[in-house]
């Protein structure tokens, strides 16, 4: 479960290059990519069964004293990643998306300051 769910947050980190690398560019890749890290942000929790703490495992034990605020955190990152995923497919402009990406990577970088190693 580990090596599995530490390799799921490596494909959403190379998700993340996909949309900085895309922005001004395709949306279809930004969409695709923010629905593939809303995707794993929706079952992202199931991937964190308590004491899953075993080497080469980067998470931490407040994981699973504080829970409902994991699962919260998880769910900030799917809204955000299906924000994003919409603006692309609406047309947005690259400020707007932009903006949409920054917010995406702030709510990885919240959760990742307090669970993450």
């Amino acid at each position: 479960m580990i090596k599995e769910r530490m390799d799921r947050f490596k494909e959403n980190k190379e998700s993340m290059k996909a949309i900085k690398a895309n922005l001004g560019r395709d949306t279809s890749v930004i969409a695709k990519e923010a629905l593939a890290i809303k995707a794993w942000a929706n079952q992202l929790t199931n991937y964190f069964p308590e004491g899953s703490t075993q080497s080469p495992s980067e998470a931490l034990p407040a994981i699973w004293e504080n829970f409902e605020d994991f699962k919260a955190r998880a769910a900030a990152n799917a809204n955000a990643a299906g924000d994003l995923a919409n603006l692309a497919r609406s047309g947005a402009d690259t400020s707007a998306l932009t903006n949409g990406f920054k917010a995406l990577g702030k709510t990885c970088k919240d959760c990742h300051n307090d669970y993450k190693e």
